[in-house]
């Protein structure tokens, strides 16, 4: 497959119609410790500070992303790429999109990410993200996760 250029893709506000496509691709990103379907709905819905994205490419959603805005900090809670479009840059995309999008308002982004996932480390670490601690047992026995940030504003 061809990889999108940037004029093909579309970043905009997930809405509740989308939630269906992005929990396809989070349950075939994360397995057994993906979100629930309602967990997507509910951050729609309901939480004031959730703020999502999704990725488009011919009108599919191939990926997503989250963050919360609590104040003057930004955590991201989620992001994938459908598997079939990884490799191409879609995720930094999309967090540089995230991080354009709350720098005005944040002076700090966190997430998490698994220990083990090198290349996702590699990605946060290209934009700036660094090492803050280690959450033991984040994602369940034995799979801890590192706390990553970055400061918006240098």
């Amino acid at each position: 497959m061809d990889k999108p250029t940037e004029q093909e893709l579309n970043i905009r506000l997930m809405t509740l119609k989308d939630v269906p496509q992005v929990f396809d691709i989070e349950r075939a990103s994360f397995n057994d410790s993906s979100w629930t379907i309602d967990a997507f709905y509910h951050e729609i819905e309901k939480n004031e500070f959730a703020h999502y994205f999704i990725i488009e490419f011919n009108e599919t959603i191939i990926g997503y992303i989250g963050v919360w805005i609590v104040i003057d900090q930004a955590q991201i809670t989620t992001v994938a790429i459908d598997e079939q479009y990884r490799g191409y840059g879609l995720g930094q995309l999309l967090l540089k999109y995230v991080m354009n999008y709350v720098q005005t308002q944040c002076e700090v982004m966190s997430l998490e990410v698994r220990e083990e996932n090198v290349i996702a480390r590699r990605v946060y670490t290209n934009l700036g993200f660094q090492y803050g601690g280690k959450r033991k047992n984040y994602y369940g026995e034995g799979e801890d996760a590192l706390v990553m940030w970055v400061n918006l504003n240098e």
